[in-house]
């Protein structure tokens, strides 16, 4: 229960958030331009399909968040951890806490091998 609140933080951070809804607007933007185009441009908005045209933005925003939440959550070494929490190593099991903001260091005994995964 733990790692879902730590996923469900990361995946809600400012970061995160803002890059999807960028990616959501064109990307969404462009699939709804190339399935109801004519419709939109024409400004039918009663014919406009409004499930298909919110999936639009929903699939995008969905997949740029899962796949930002993903890279985030391996804390890889010589970046930012997002959150403050404690890892393992995949390796040697050697444990650490890093906090939020704290560049993650190379695990003692791995060096740049290491690969950390939420304790």
């Amino acid at each position: 229960m733990r790692h879902i609140k730590i996923y469900c933080e990361i995946a809600m951070s400012k970061g995160v958030t803002k890059r999807a809804l960028k990616v959501a607007l064109v990307v969404g933007t462009t699939l709804n331009l190339i399935n109801q185009g004519e419709t939109m441009l024409s400004l039918n908005l009663g014919e406009i399909n409004m499930l298909k045209f919110l999936l639009t933005y929903l699939v995008p925003y969905s997949v740029t968040t899962y796949t930002a939440t993903a890279m985030k959550v391996e804390f890889q070494i010589g970046t930012k951890a997002i959150i403050e929490t404690d890892l393992k190593c995949k390796g040697c099991g050697v444990q650490i806490h890093v906090k939020e903001g704290e560049i993650i260091p190379e695990c003692p005994k791995c060096g740049v091998n290491t690969h950390w995964k939420l304790k």
